[in-house]
């Protein structure tokens, strides 16, 4: 009975958040400016998210914090996460112009109590993801420069159920392939449209955004 809730109840709210600095994340470079604000939405089957991350980094490293509201259409109230991401940057290629990183996310989500059978059940999951990034910014200062990004990673989920009288954890091991363009409109400000496709994970839906970023900084 248990295992059967944690399944009808992760079905209903399990977001597959992921996670997303830099070309190969679409973003913007940080060499010049440190720090960039991204905000966006997010949207899946049966549930909508609004999403805004700080990244901070150099040529070399970056990091990132993010915070996620998600709206589920079937369940009253909102979820609430959380998540720190961070990776390396490489840059390859004849013009050293595509950049590779090794990638990583860990987060939290906090979602609303729902009632089955007369009873309160409430439900949080965490979640990690680790693999490889790619991304390239091709044009030129006189043409639309786009950013076209992709990354592989495994990932792992453990979504928790609270009862009262204890509570009962599913964890689920599945990769995520994710990717998107982003479109350069001045220096420090893009467009980055984007998609995560879960793989190996039975019921899964894609994960559609689009974001907004914004970098500022002087070093």
């Amino acid at each position: 009975m248990q295992r059967h809730l944690i399944a009808a109840l992760a079905a209903l709210l399990l977001p597959f958040a992921g996670a997303q600095a830099q070309a190969c994340l679409g973003l913007a470079s940080l060499t010049g400016t440190p720090t960039n604000l991204t905000v966006g939405a997010l949207f899946t089957d049966g549930a909508k998210a609004l999403e805004a991350r700080v990244g901070i980094g150099s040529s070399i490293a970056f990091g990132g914090v993010s915070a996620q509201l998600w709206d589920h259409d079937d369940v009253d109230g909102t979820s609430k996460g959380i998540a720190i991401d961070g990776g390396l940057n490489y840059l390859v290629g004849v013009r050293r112009n595509v950049s590779v990183c090794p990638v990583g996310t860990l987060g939290y989500l906090n979602h609303p109590d729902v009632r089955v059978l007369g009873n309160n059940y409430g439900s949080s999951e965490t979640y990690g993801t680790a693999g490889v990034a790619v991304g390239a910014e091709l044009g030129t200062q006189s043409t639309m420069r786009l950013i076209p990004f992709a990354a592989l990673q495994a990932a792992y989920n453990r979504f928790t159920v609270d009862a009262g009288a204890g509570s009962e954890s599913n964890g689920e091991t599945y990769g995520l392939l994710s990717g998107g363009l982003s479109f350069v409109l001045t220096p420090t400000v893009l467009l980055r449209p984007h998609i995560s496709i879960p793989i190996g994970l039975e019921g899964s839906d894609p994960t559609y955004g689009v974001g907004l970023s914004f970098g500022f900084g002087r070093r």
